[in-house]
């Protein structure tokens, strides 16, 4: 459920879960907070909301997670399918744990998204990666 904190205008959504804002114009970041769980419906929401901020303009989008954070294993194989591409260019896995780096090979390997799809473990190195996608 989307709380008051959400303005498209000002290019922010949070939500009890996840928090998205545009970093720059076409360079979005989705931050799943500590503990919080993204299952497919938020997935869903996620993406409708990329759309707005976006204009549905193509984007690209930085993921980070918090602290204990996970995504379901039915919000994994959205965010890995055709369906879900849209108006996305690439994405980048921001991991900072060990767990998170589990998950995130796990995801490239297994579910093999449509969307590009890099991991990091650097925040300035992803953002001149999405950068340069966004630009190629």
């Amino acid at each position: 459920m989307v709380q008051d904190k959400t303005d498209i205008t000002t290019h922010l959504v949070e939500t009890d879960k996840y928090i998205i804002r545009e970093l720059e114009p076409g360079l979005l970041e989705t931050v799943v907070k500590n503990n919080a769980t993204i299952e497919s419906r938020d997935a869903w929401e996620i993406k409708k909301y990329n759309l707005k901020i976006s204009n549905n303009k193509p984007y690209v989008v930085l993921v980070t997670s918090g602290h204990l954070s996970s995504v379901s294993r039915g919000a994994r194989e959205v965010v890995a399918s055709k369906e879900y591409v849209g108006n996305t260019i690439a994405k980048a896995l921001l991991v900072e744990s060990l767990g998170h780096r589990i998950v995130g090979n796990f995801y490239l390997a297994v579910n093999k998204p449509f969307i590009k799809t890099r991991m990091f473990t650097e925040r300035e190195e992803a953002l001149s990666w999405l950068r340069k996608e966004l630009n190629a």
